[in-house]
C-alpha cells in the first residue's frame, strides 16, 4: 500500500471513529435529556403543554419527532418541538373554542383539570380534542337534565292527571271466576261510566251487550267510533281512554297488564287519569301487587274483592293429535304454527277455526263465532285467546310451551300458562276445564304452573310513556322538533337515574316509525302534533307497511290528502292468506289515521268497504284451510247449552 493510500485509509478510520464517538455522545446526551433517538437524524423529544379554556385546564404530554438538533440541550429541544407543535395547538385551541360555542347553551362554568398523556404528543392531542368535546357534551347534558327535571315534571307524571276524589277496587281472580261480570253489573247500575278493554274485540262485545240490555253505549277504538249522543256508557280500548270526561264508574279490565313493558303504560295512564268516582280494576293476582303499588303512589285507597273460579281446572295426561275431539282448542305461539296445525287437523277430518294476532278483529270475531256455534269442530289459536276471549273450550291443548318474546325463544311463565289454560271449561257449558299437551314432557310444567305456583310480588317498575305535551315541552328544552330525537331522549335519558318506581316504556317501534317518516319528503313540514300522532300509528315495522305509512306521511305533507291507492288494487302472492292479512293491516291503518285526520284521509267509507271485502277473503281462506278431507270423525259433539239471555251471565263470566 502506498503512503498516500495508507493515509487515506487512516483518515477514513479516524472519521468513522469520530462519528461513532459523536453518536455515542449524542445518545448519552439524549438519554440524559429524556429524548429518544430514532435512526441517525431524528429525535423524539418529550413535550408538555398546558392550555386554558375558561375555567378548564388541559395538560397534553407526549413525544414529538423532530430533526436531531446540533446542540443537545433542553432549549434546543424546545425550539425544535415548538416549530411543529405550536401551529397544531393554535388549530386545536380555535377548534375547542368553536366547539364550546356550538355545544354549550351558556358559558362553561366548570373548573376542572384534564390530563392527556400518550407516547405520541399528537395522539394525546387527539385524545384531548375528543375528551374536551365529550366534557362539553356531558356538561350540557347535565344542564338539560336539570332543566328537564325542573320543567318537564315527569317525576310528577302520575300525580299530574287528576285531583278528583276517587276510590279503587280490585276484583282479583282467575279466568272464569265472574269478576268482569260483577264489575259490569256495577257499571250498568251507575249513571255514567266507561269500560276499558285490552282488545277491540272485547270492547265490541261489551258495547253490544250493554246496548242489548238497554244500557245505551258508544264504542271507541283506534279504528272505529260509534257515538250515540244519548249514551250513558262508553266501551273503549284502553289506549283510547278519555281523561277529560267526568264519570261515576270506570271498569278497567286485565289490570295485570300493568306489568307489561310494551303496553303497561296505557293501563298506568288510564288508572292514574280516568276521572271516575269509582274505579274497578279486574285482573289476576299478579296484577294486584302492581295495582296496589300504583294506588299507593297516587294516594288513592284500594279495596280488594276475591273471586274463585266457577268450575274446576285440571291437568290431564298428554294426548296424541289423533285423540283430538270436537270442542278442543290447540294453542301454538306463531302464525306459522297455527297454519301448519290447521292442515294437520284437517287431515284428521276435523273442521277448524283459527285465531292469531295478525288477523283483523272482525275476522277473529267471525272465527270465534264459528267455533261457538259448532260450525268448526276445533279451535287452533295463538295465545291471543288469553286476553278475555270467551269461548266454549272443553279441553285446551298446548302444542308447545315455548314462545318467541321478540328476543329469543323462552319457556312460558306460570302466569302465561294460567292465563291461556284458564280459557278451558267455559262455565255454564262445560262442567270442568281440562288442560293438556301434545308432548308428555310438557305436562309437568303445566301442572306446576296451575297447581303449585304461588305468584311473588312483582318488583318491576311502573311503566309510563310521554304524552304529546311532554314531547312539546322537551322540544323547547333541547331545541329540536324531530319526534325521533325526542323519543330517543325519553328512552335513554329521562328517568334514567334516581327514580326507582317509574320507567319509560319501550319506545323502539315508535322511534323506528318516526325515523322512517322523517326521511320522507315534506313530512317535517307538518305541524308538530300531527307528527306526534303519526309516530303512534299502529303499524308493523316488518314488511312494506312502514314504507306505505312513510309515503302517506309525505302525501299528507305535500298535498294534504291521502287516497290510499295502495289498497285499491289487489296483489299477487304465493301465500294468498298472507297477502290478505297485509292488505287488511293497511286498511286498518288508513282507518286509524282517518279517525285523526278525516279531511286528509277522506276515503274512509271506500276503505271500510275494502277492508270488509278483504276480511271476507281472509275468512274464506281460513275456512278453506280449516276444512280438509273428511277422513275420519271424532266422537259426537258435546251439546252446548245456550247462555241465559239478556244478562251478563255465563257469557261474560271468567
Amino acid at each position: 500500500m502506498s503512503p498516500v493510500d495508507a493515509s487515506a485509509e487512516q483518515s477514513a478510520i479516524d472519521a468513522a471513529t469520530a462519528l461513532k464517538a459523536e453518536r455515542a455522545r449524542r445518545r448519552k446526551a439524549a438519554d440524559a435529556l429524556g429524548w429518544k433517538i430514532i435512526g441517525h437524524t431524528t429525535a423524539e423529544v418529550r413535550c408538555e403543554r398546558t392550555l386554558h379554556f375558561g375555567p378548564r385546564t388541559v395538560v397534553i404530554r407526549g413525544r414529538v419527532p423532530v430533526p436531531l438538533p446540533d446542540e443537545m440541550t433542553v432549549a434546543a429541544g424546545e425550539r425544535a418541538t415548538a416549530e411543529v407543535v405550536d401551529p397544531a395547538l393554535e388549530g386545536f385551541q380555535l377548534a375547542m373554542e368553536r366547539a364550546a360555542v356550538k355545544i354549550l347553551s351558556d358559558p362553561d362554568d366548570l373548573t376542572q383539570k384534564h390530563v392527556f398523556e400518550r407516547s405520541s404528543f399528537f395522539t394525546a392531542l387527539e385524545d384531548a380534542r375528543r375528551g374536551l368535546v365529550q366534557a362539553y357534551q356531558l356538561l350540557e347534558n347535565r344542564r338539560v337534565d336539570e332543566k328537564v327535571d325542573a320543567e318537564l315534571g315527569l317525576r310528577f307524571y302520575l300525580e299530574g292527571f287528576t285531583t278528583d276524589l276517587r276510590t279503587f277496587e280490585y276484583f282479583v281472580g282467575p279466568t272464569n271466576s265472574g269478576k268482569t261480570h260483577a264489575a259490569l253489573e256495577i257499571l250498568r247500575a251507575s249513571e255514567s261510566g266507561i269500560y276499558l278493554a285490552p282488545l277491540r274485540l272485547l270492547a265490541l262485545e261489551v258495547y253490544e251487550r250493554l246496548n242489548e240490555l238497554g244500557a245505551t253505549a258508544s264504542l271507541v277504538t283506534g279504528e272505529e267510533r260509534v257515538i250515540n249522543p244519548a249514551a250513558r256508557f262508553v266501551s273503549s280500548t284502553v289506549e283510547m281512554v278519555d281523561l277529560r270526561r267526568k264519570l261515576d264508574v270506570a271498569v278497567i279490565d286485565e289490570a295485570q297488564m300493568l306489568e307489561d313493558a310494551q303496553r303497561g303504560w296505557a293501563w298506568t295512564l288510564a288508572i292514574a287519569g280516568v276521572r271516575a268516582k269509582r274505579v274497578v280494576l279486574c285482573g289476576s293476582v299478579e296484577g294486584l301487587h302492581a295495582a296496589q303499588r300504583l294506588a299507593d303512589r297516587l294516594g288513592v285507597p284500594m279495596t280488594v274483592r276475591t273471586f274463585e273460579r266457577k268450575n274446576p281446572l285440571r291437568v290431564v295426561p298428554a294426548i296424541a293429535l289423533t285423540q283430538l275431539r270436537a270442542g278442543d282448542a290447540i294453542v301454538g305461539f306463531s302464525r306459522k304454527a297455527v297454519v301448519e296445525m290447521q292442515s294437520a287437523v284437517a287431515k284428521l277430518g276435523f273442521t277448524s277455526a283459527a285465531i292469531y294476532g295478525s288477523l283483523s278483529p272482525a275476522v277473529r270475531r267471525r272465527e270465534a263465532e264459528r267455533f261457538r256455534d259448532g260450525s268448526a269442530d276445533v279451535l287452533v289459536a295463538t295465545d291471543a285467546i288469553g286476553l278475555g276471549l270467551n269461548l266454549p273450550i272443553r279441553r285446551l291443548i298446548f302444542s308447545a310451551i315455548e314462545k318467541f318474546d321478540g328476543v329469543a325463544d323462552r319457556l312460558l311463565t306460570p302466569y302465561e300458562v294460567r292465563q291461556i289454560a284458564g280459557r278451558a271449561g267455559r262455565y255454564g257449558i262445560h262442567e270442568d276445564g281440562q288442560v293438556t299437551a301434545l308432548n308428555a314432557r310438557h305436562i309437568a310444567l303445566l301442572r306446576r304452573s296451575l297447581e303449585g305456583h304461588a305468584p311473588a310480588a312483582p318488583t318491576g317498575p311502573i311503566w309510563i310513556s310521554p304524552t304529546d305535551d311532554h314531547l312539546e315541552r322537551l322540544s323547547k328544552i333541547i331545541g329540536t322538533t324531530r319526534i325521533s330525537r325526542l323519543l330517543q331522549f325519553f328512552q335513554t335519558r329521562v328517568l334514567r337515574d334516581g327514580e326507582e318506581d317509574l320507567r319509560i316504556a319501550d319506545l323502539s317501534d315508535s322511534i323506528e316509525v318516526a325515523v322512517a317518516l322523517e326521511l320522507s319528503d315534506g313530512f317535517l313540514n307538518l305541524p308538530f302534533k300531527v307528527r306526534c300522532t303519526y309516530s303512534r300509528a299502529p303499524v308493523t315495522t316488518r314488511g312494506n307497511s312502514l314504507a306505505v305509512l312513510a309515503d302517506w306521511g309525505a302525501q299528507h305533507g305535500a298535498h294534504g290528502t291521502v287516497s290510499g291507492r295502495e289498497l285499491m288494487n289487489g296483489g299477487r302472492a304465493r301465500d294468498r292468506l298472507l297477502l290478505y292479512e297485509d292488505r287488511s293491516r293497511l286498511a286498518m291503518l288508513y282507518l286509524w289515521l282517518s279517525q285523526r285526520f278525516p279531511e286528509v284521509y277522506s276515503n274512509r267509507a271506500e276503505v271500510a268497504l275494502i277492508r270488509e271485502s278483504i276480511d271476507d277473503d281472509i275468512h274464506s281462506a281460513l275456512l278453506e284451510r280449516g276444512t280438509g278431507p273428511q277422513k275420519r270423525r271424532s266422537l259426537p259433539k258435546p251439546v252446548r247449552r245456550a247462555p241465559r239471555p239478556r244478562d251478563f251471565g255465563p257469557r261474560r263470566r271468567r
